[in-house]
């Protein structure tokens, strides 16, 4: 029963909210696009114009001619607003194909296709993996179309402009895009409302990496205006984020350095204009930098903008015990360590300066206050929306306050570390949408509310699952959320989150809860949607328990509370078509228009029957087994030629590694099971496997 299970979850199409079921690392592929095409208007949930094989952006997987994947057909990514009638600097937005973990290895063509004679398609770059194209290599050639050669890794497959090369507008003082000199458009006369200009276009072949780490973040403000074009977005590229860089032996040497330090480019997570911008989450590709020392910087030199960071970690570090406190929760004042913090309690984020937390100073990162500087780091209960954060507090320059100027936000010095190696690491793995371990007390201090995800360890095997020595693994960081919904963010997380299991808990019983209690008070933001529980044993992933999945569409062997909230009947919910065939009382994801694995999931946004996302109660599964490591099996690689170069196999999941001489330098070409294609090359090549 559970084998069969297993197996129809593992098949099912990706682009949804599935777990990636087969123990790689995340991939993923961004592009940033302006286009009066993508759907039907803001705020619209209509029919997205984006059309295959007429108006839209494929990826040819295998590289065999056949788009396997087509962005309008990306269940997670919402299309229906981002509209611009005109090419300009708040025009741009940034879509993604996401959970492409499956692909790794394979090799790929990117074709962007507009034969319409009513939309113009634009796009600025198309990064893989996230990598910033500086430190860590864009593996798609030209993909920002920068070249000095126009369309220089493309091939024109037909078009209506002639020469070719004007597809490639060139923007050398930045008065349209955010970032680079040149974009793509089919619409070359900029100034024009004329959209008739039609081209395809392919990319050459390249093959999808894995991330060998990552880190993942939550920020808000004027992240990348630093790095961005003069003025783009009405900034005065005066504050910013960046992954300040040292080596394995030497610490980052305390500025940012363009070719050695990682800037994030092109991330604007609320209005330019707004005070109080929304939280958006990055996520930031250091693969090949693993053992080198780092530090996250957040600075704040900026009349126009602020910055806030929270939820800062390394790969799935929920623990934070690489990037120390990246949450900014240790040591914050509860009713039962300081009852009398009523400023903590009420929210005010104006008095809240790290000389009046109890340890007089942020633990673990730095901040320096400029000579002649106006601003200070504070740190907040409460966002503009509440969206996007973790735990209790995040931390923002200036107070809010867009004016306030000379601050730095600086985390100790890490390690930047590896994704742990999946044939040795198991872990649970689940799909999560907006809520995660958020913290609210009401301004006395006297009651909380939050929402909690957490996998709770029957730890000295009494049969028991909620004593003081029974461990917790708790959803601490906020994920990517898969671009955009009506309000911006309230998607399925991406990666998925994972909790690797500690050597001492595996094999033992444990069970999995999530627990809402937002709707008393602080507004009801907190809902959430779970789905998909699956345990990896090192060789494969498999179903918690029968139905841990919620596909059988009951909720048999999951005990549900439900403690209030109006139109909250039933923990269960369901795709759009199990509620018209009556299966379930509500559709998931609190009615987005996204979708599901499968029929089925779990959530307290009850939209349907009158309600809004106010639900109240918890949801725990039945006991099961964590996963322990299966003893891996001996290594075999095989190579054989193929059409484009060769193929590298082999049995289980294990690191390649490549190098052009036998002695090394070694570097991770991929971690997780094979196959892995590679075109053919002059250079020498030597592979290798390790475990």
């Amino acid at each position: 029963m559970v084998a069969a299970l297993v197996a129809t979850s593992i098949g099912v199409p990706q682009g949804l909210a599935a777990t990636n079921n087969h123990g790689k690392a995340p991939a993923l592929i961004t592009i940033d696009l302006c286009s009066n095409g993508i759907g039907d208007g803001a705020g619209s949930f209509g029919v997205p114009r984006l059309t295959p094989e007429v108006f839209d952006i494929g990826i040819d997987v295998g590289a065999d001619g056949t788009i396997d994947r087509w962005l309008s057909k990306e269940p997670a990514t919402w299309l229906g607003g981002g509209n611009s009638d005109i090419i300009r600097y708040q025009g741009w937005v940034r879509l993604s194909f996401f959970q492409l973990s499956e692909y790794v290895g394979q090799p790929m063509r990117i074709r962007i296709v507009d034969k319409s004679p009513n939309y113009y398609l634009a796009i600025n770059s198309i990064v893989v993996n996230g990598a910033d194209g500086v430190v860590v290599t864009n593996v798609l050639k030209n993909g920002s179309f920068e070249s000095q050669t126009p369309l220089e890794g493309w091939k024109v497959l037909e078009s209506s402009v002639s020469p070719s090369s004007k597809l490639v507008v060139a923007d050398s003082a930045g008065e349209l895009i955010t970032y680079g000199k040149q974009f793509l458009s089919t619409r070359t006369d900029t100034s024009s409302s004329d959209s008739s200009e039609t081209a395809v276009i392919e990319s050459e072949t390249f093959v999808l990496p894995g991330m060998s780490s990552f880190i993942v973040g939550n920020i808000s403000g004027g992240a990348s205006e630093f790095v961005n074009n003069a003025a783009s977005n009405g900034s005065d590229n005066a504050s910013g984020v960046y992954l300040d860089l040292g080596t394995a032996t030497q610490d980052p040497n305390g500025r940012f350095d363009p070719e050695t330090d990682i800037a994030l480019r092109g991330f604007w997570p609320g209005l330019g204009t707004a005070p109080a911008n929304d939280f958006g989450t990055v996520l930031i590709n250091t693969s090949g930098l693993e053992g080198r020392r780092a530090q996250i910087v957040g600075f704040d030199d900026s009349a126009v903008f602020h910055v806030a960071l929270d939820a800062f970690r390394m790969n799935w570090d929920w623990e934070e015990s690489i990037i120390k406190n990246g949450g900014f929760d240790a040591g914050v004042p509860t009713p039962q360590s300081h009852s009398d913090a009523l400023a903590w309690f009420a929210e005010n984020g104006t008095e809240l300066t790290p000389d009046r937390h109890p340890s007089g100073k942020i633990p673990n990162w730095t901040v320096t206050k400029k000579a002649g500087g106006t601003a200070d780091a504070f740190f907040f209960d409460a966002s503009a929306r509440r969206d996007h954060m973790t735990g209790r507090t995040y931390v923002g320059t200036g107070g809010g306050d867009r004016s306030s100027v000379g601050v730095e936000i600086r985390s100790d010095v890490f390690t930047l570390a590896a994704i742990p190696d999946p044939s040795t690491s198991p872990f649970v793995q689940f799909a999560s949408a907006q809520a995660t371990d958020r913290i609210r007390y009401t301004d006395d201090g006297t009651d909380v509310a939050f929402g909690r995800v957490e996998l709770i360890v029957d730890s000295n095997n009494n049969g028991t699952f909620d004593e003081d020595g029974d461990f917790r693994y708790v959803q601490r960081n906020q994920s990517m959320a898969l671009n955009q919904s009506n309000s911006g963010r309230d998607l399925w997380h991406y990666p998925e989150y994972r909790f690797y299991i500690r050597p001492e808990h595996r094999g033992k019983q444990a069970v999995f809860r999530a627990e809402e209690r937002f709707g008393a008070f602080k507004a009801s933001w907190g809902w959430f949607c779970i789905d998909d529980l699956f345990v990896w044993d090192g060789k494969a992933a498999s179903l918690a328990f029968p139905n841990s999945d919620f596909e059988t569409g009951t909720l048999d062997n999951w005990t549900a509370e439900i403690d209030g909230g109006s139109g909250f009947n039933s923990w269960l919910s369901g795709t759009r078509q199990a509620l018209d065939a009556g299966l379930v009382t509500h559709a998931a994801m609190n009615n987005r228009s996204v979708s599901i694995d499968g029929q089925f999931a779990v959530d307290t946004a009850a939209r349907e029957t009158g309600g809004g996302d106010g639900g109240v109660g918890r949801i725990t599964s039945k006991a099961f087994a964590l996963p322990q490591a299966s003893t891996p099996a001996t290594l075999t690689l095989g190579i054989t030629r193929v059409a484009q170069g060769i193929r590298v196999t082999w049995d289980g999941t294990a690191t390649l590694e490549k190098a052009e001489r036998p002695n090394g330098p070694w570097s991770t070409v991929t971690t997780g099971a094979g196959p892995y294609e590679v075109g053919a090359t002059e250079a020498s090549l030597f592979l290798r496997l390790r475990r």
